[in-house]
This record gives structure tokens, sequence and C-alpha cells, in this order.
């Protein structure tokens, strides 16, 4: 079995952590290099893309690896450059903008509106599940990983053994729940009618520390599995 790099006792600074996050384990490595095609990261400027590119970069050096933002952050964008990392800047909300992008084998989706939905409900769904369904459609020959939370599932009484994917159907209330579950519902449509071949990953938040729950089927990807094919989960 292949292990992670070491873990030091602290970490200096940020730029210590950060090479620590971005420092790729060797089974990383033998993954990517037999992962057929080049990366796009949609949304890398948000909290988790920016390390996640470079992590990729780092394991795959010879991979092409492009990130496609807004880049409103300053220096976010020299940044990545510096790390080999290829930035288009682009608003997703514009279809033309999606086409002109490089389709390229493998697409990471971390775009979406996360917090701040009052008063501006439209703006959350159109970035939840409009641009959702753009993306499906305009790289329905790429495999794609899309992120999306574990706010798709309903609150339930922790005794009775948690939410599943058969109680879903009614999520916390709010704009950014439920287009949430939108999301989800435009790659999992696309994956059905164009056999575009992909995973959701579900973030879920714990206190101040962050479990990635793959909702995906046990079988690996091959020609015969090309779908989005969720199953339930427990955290």
């Amino acid at each position: 079995m292949t292990k992670s790099p070491a873990l030091p006792d602290r970490f200096h600074d940020v730029e210590h952590l950060e090479e620590v996050m971005t420092t790729p384990s060797t089974a990383l490595v033998a993954a990517l290099e037999n992962l057929p095609g080049d990366i796009i990261v949609l949304g890398v400027g948000g909290k988790i893309g920016p390390s996640l590119a470079q992590l990729a970069k780092r394991a795959a050096p010879g991979k092409r690896v492009v990130g496609v933002a807004r880049f409103s952050e300053k220096g976010l964008r020299e940044k990545l450059a510096g790390c080999g990392i290829e930035c288009i800047e682009a608003d997703l909300l514009d279809r033309k903008q999606i086409d002109a992008l490089p389709k390229l084998a493998n697409v990471v989706f971390m775009a979406g509106r996360k917090f701040g939905s009052s008063g501006h409900e439209d703006l959350t769904w159109a970035m939840n599940a409009h641009v959702p369904a753009l993306v499906a459609e305009a790289f329905a020959g790429s495999r794609i990983v899309a992120y999306s939370t574990g706010c798709v599932y309903p609150y339930v009484n922790v005794h009775h053994g948690g939410a599943t994917e058969a109680t879903a159907a009614t999520p916390p209330p709010g704009a950014y729940a439920n287009s949430c579950v939108a999301r989800e519902g435009m790659f999992r449509y696309f994956s059905r009618t164009r056999g575009t071949p992909g995973r959701i990953i579900r973030l879920t938040m714990r206190s101040t520390c962050a479990t990635a729950c793959c909702t995906m089927s046990p079988r690996a990807y091959s020609p015969a599995n090309r779908s989005i094919s969720p199953r339930a989960t427990s955290t």
C-alpha cells in the first residue's frame, strides 16, 4: 500500500501548509499517469480549486492542467501560472465563453455560488443549476467530476441512522440547498442522456474539518460504466 507524504509536526506559515497540501502521494502520481488526457478545473478560484490544481500539476507535470475562473482574487492567476497551470479567465454564465474553452478529456467542476444567497437567489440558481447544464452539454465528450455538497441531504434525527439518497428529495429549505440538488440533477440527466462518464463528490463540513464523500458507483470507470451513478452514503 502506498502512503501519503508524512505530515510535519507543525506548519510554519501558510506557504508551508500549502506546500504540504499540494505534495502528491505516490498513489496519486500513479493514478494520474494512468489517466488518459489532460485536466481542466472549472471554478479554480474557490477555496479548494487552487490547491487541487497545483496538486494535479505536481502529480502529473507532463499533463496540461487548465484552470478557469473569473480570477477576482488579486494575484491568484499569476500564482497558478507560476506553478505551470494554464489560466483562462471566463464567466461560466456565458454559453459562448464555455464553448470557447478547450474541451479536455477530464473536467473537475468546482464552480458554484455557495453562500450569501439571500436577496440574490436567482443568481444562486443560475450558478448552481444553469451553469452545470451548460457545462455538461458543452463537455459531453469528457469525463466529469462535479463537486457538490452534503446539503443535498435533509435534516434528520441523528438517532435513526442518518439521511440516505431515498430521503434526499426533501432537502433543507433555502435556495442554496435546493439549487445544489438541481446541480446534481443536471449532471445526472446529461450523463444518462449523453452517456457522459462522471462522478459527484459531496463535500460535508463538520466543525472545522471537511470530509469528501464520493457518491459514486463502486465499480471502476470502464467503457461499459460510463454514467454518473450515485449510491447512498452516510458520513
